[in-house]
């Protein structure tokens, strides 16, 4: 768990959070409302346990990321970013997975009472004026926008439903009795190693073998550094923040080294380009004052990344059980 949770990294960022922003729109200016197609019209993008998502619907997400990017890239903005990004499957992505997890509302007893609804139109700052909530301002306001209230309210009440199905994962994860100090012992420690770096790891594959068998059974690290045949490296002192310009796989090797106690050897570590192993030779955590004094703070921030990560992760798990149909023709 602390490797997964240390970074939350970035590809697992970019792509969560492009899904979550299709997923939960707050108003009506991120999402809009859900089109259908007519009989004779253009076919769906995709279905979700049977349910089709119109193109419609994906014209429109995809022409509302497509301009966020212009905005953001300014004059970098170039449309092979969009290609790189695989920006039409993302958007994609996106609109399956609010169908999904309002499937998921739905199987879960999850609902969005009319008190409810009512509270949070009442609460939206473009329907108010000086005195409050308008209902006036309400109406014109989706009337320029060519929207009625009640599909306006319907998207708005799905957007409701997805905001508790997050809420329902998130709110059943908590904290460990040892979890904020271990994580806070990963943050805030350095290390000093000794490593070995397989450079070509097709042609050194038999090696790697070779050394994560001595390292399972225990052997010294003389003895695996001999029957390896290479040339073992010593770093500096480094922590999590320290950038490691000779290592490849920089989380990867940080997060071994740092989760491996003084005197221990690590497992083989796999990188994308690399692989290595290891032998903390000192290492230097932080002292239980510094805990003591960082701990409430530390704790609401692990505790919110945690609570992320599961949520992706059960995001993950719901799409990838999920019968899903993508026309890819149409994209």
């Amino acid at each position: 768990m602390l490797k997964q949770m240390r970074g939350y990294t970035k590809a697992l960022r970019i792509t969560l959070w492009l899904i979550i922003f299709a997923f939960i729109g707050t108003t009506f200016f991120v999402w809009g409302f859900r089109s259908t197609s007519g009989p004779g019209g253009v076919s769906p993008i995709a279905a979700v346990e049977g349910e089709n998502i119109p193109y419609a619907d994906y014209q429109q997400a995809y022409q509302r990321q497509y301009k966020l990017y212009q905005e953001r890239l300014g004059e970098k903005f170039n449309e092979k970013i969009l290609d790189q990004l695989n920006l039409r499957g993302q958007v994609v992505e996106g609109l399956i997975g609010r169908r999904l997890l309002l499937h998921e509302a739905k199987r879960l007893g999850i609902v969005v009472s009319p008190d409810e609804l009512v509270k949070e139109i009442t609460t939206i700052p473009a329907f108010s004026d000086a005195t409050g909530f308008s209902r006036d301002r309400y109406l014109r306001t989706l009337q320029s926008s060519r929207l009625t209230p009640e599909k306006f309210e319907e998207s708005l009440r799905e957007d409701l439903l997805l905001r508790k199905v997050e809420a329902w994962v998130k709110g059943g994860v908590h904290l460990l009795p040892d979890e904020t100090w271990e994580a806070f012992r990963f943050n805030r420690a350095s290390v000093k190693v000794e490593y070995l770096l397989f450079a070509d790891p097709q042609a050194q594959h038999a090696t790697a073998q070779k050394v994560a068998e001595l390292v399972n059974e225990k052997k010294s690290w003389g003895e695996i550094v001999k029957a390896s045949g290479l040339k073992p490296t010593v770093s500096d002192f480094f922590s999590w923040d320290r950038t490691l310009p000779q290592i490849p796989d920089q989380e990867r090797f940080k997060e071994a080294a740092l989760v491996t106690e003084r005197g221990a050897i690590s497992p083989v570590i796999q990188g994308e380009k690399a692989r290595y192993l290891l032998r903390v030779i000192d290492r230097k955590d932080p002292s239980p004052a510094d805990f003591d004094r960082e701990k409430a703070q530390f704790s609401v921030g692990l505790l919110k990344r945690k609570r992320e990560q599961v949520f992706a992760d059960w995001v993950r798990r719901v799409r990838a059980q999920a019968k899903v149909k993508i026309e890819t023709a149409s994209l």
